[in-house]
């Protein structure tokens, strides 16, 4: 239990600090840009996976929910996090994907190091893939598997990702100030229509 509380922390911590240079960075425009381009784009959140075959899937669900495990607050499975990354990974990030492959792979190796026989990551109990977490966690397989999984977790719900906006309500963040009057993003240019 100690241990998942450690991890929410530093997840609540690391995701207000990156979120607030994240949001801090970009202007209104590119907000706009960013949200039109995600509304424009099929549904992520639904159906067959792309990239992912259901053991990888099964694989990379299982890690990112050490990352983000469901305690008093909903965690990676309730965010979708899996048919994200899924969705990322098969539309934007196609140059990504041998990484990714790489990175499951490498984690079932650990997983047969860390429990000899075992066959999969995800078929490990908790105690077992936080072992086999940490033996890898300096490791760019680690490192690509954990980014996803926050970026999932705390990036535009329209990508699949982030759902019912679990990662901003964890960090307090109202998305509606991005995209609603008096502060949203077209507010620069109420009353234009009106003249020309």
């Amino acid at each position: 239990m100690e241990i998942n509380l450690t991890r929410r922390l530093f997840l609540t911590q690391a995701g207000a600090t990156l979120g607030a240079l994240y949001l801090g960075a970009l202007t209104p425009e590119l907000l706009a840009q960013a949200h039109a381009h995600a509304k424009s784009m099929p549904p992520a959140a639904t159906g067959a996976m792309r990239f992912f075959t259901p053991e990888q899937a099964a694989e990379f669900d299982a890690f990112s929910a050490q990352i983000i495990p469901t305690d008093e607050t909903p965690g990676a499975r309730e965010a979708n996090l899996v048919h994200c990354v899924d969705y990322l990974l098969s539309n934007f990030d196609t140059d990504r994907q041998a990484d990714m492959k790489k990175a499951l792979s490498a984690l079932n190796e650990q997983a047969a190091k860390t429990v000899p026989g075992a066959k999969s990551f995800a078929t490990l109990n908790s105690a077992q893939q936080i072992e086999a977490m940490k033996a890898m966690e300096h490791t760019p397989a680690f490192g690509i598997m954990r980014q996803y999984t926050v970026v999932a977790f705390f990036g535009d719900p329209e990508l699949g990702g982030n759902s019912d906006e679990v990662g901003w309500k964890l960090l307090g963040f109202d998305s509606r100030f991005l995209w609603q009057p008096p502060f949203g993003y077209y507010d620069a240019h109420a009353g234009q229509e009106e003249k020309a």
